[in-house]
């Protein structure tokens, strides 16, 4: 059997960043743009998790999207009040 996949634009992606119009923002900030919401993968290894996923994205294309990492696993609340960790990022110059 094969794995399915689920395709993401990039360039919506970088649409979404663009719309957050702050020279901070977290990946799940992006999410929140990108899926109307952000919601913690409770229970959910990082190897199935789609914000983890979403995450590994944004920094294989952070010259395309151009933005840069400047934190990892930083404390934050999903829209549900969860604690889960993002990552921070900002637009590069």
């Amino acid at each position: 059997m094969m794995d399915e996949q689920i395709g993401v634009s990039l360039n919506r992606v970088r649409d979404c960043i663009l719309r957050i119009k702050q020279s901070k923002f977290t990946t799940a900030d992006v999410l929140r743009k990108y899926l109307g919401h952000f919601s913690s993968d409770i229970g959910t290894e990082a190897t199935y998790s789609f914000n983890a996923q979403f995450g590994a994205l944004l920094k294989r294309n952070c010259d395309y999207l151009g933005i840069k990492e400047l934190e990892k696993n930083i404390s934050i609340e999903d829209d549900h009040g969860h604690k889960t960790t993002s990552s921070l990022w900002s637009i590069s110059t």
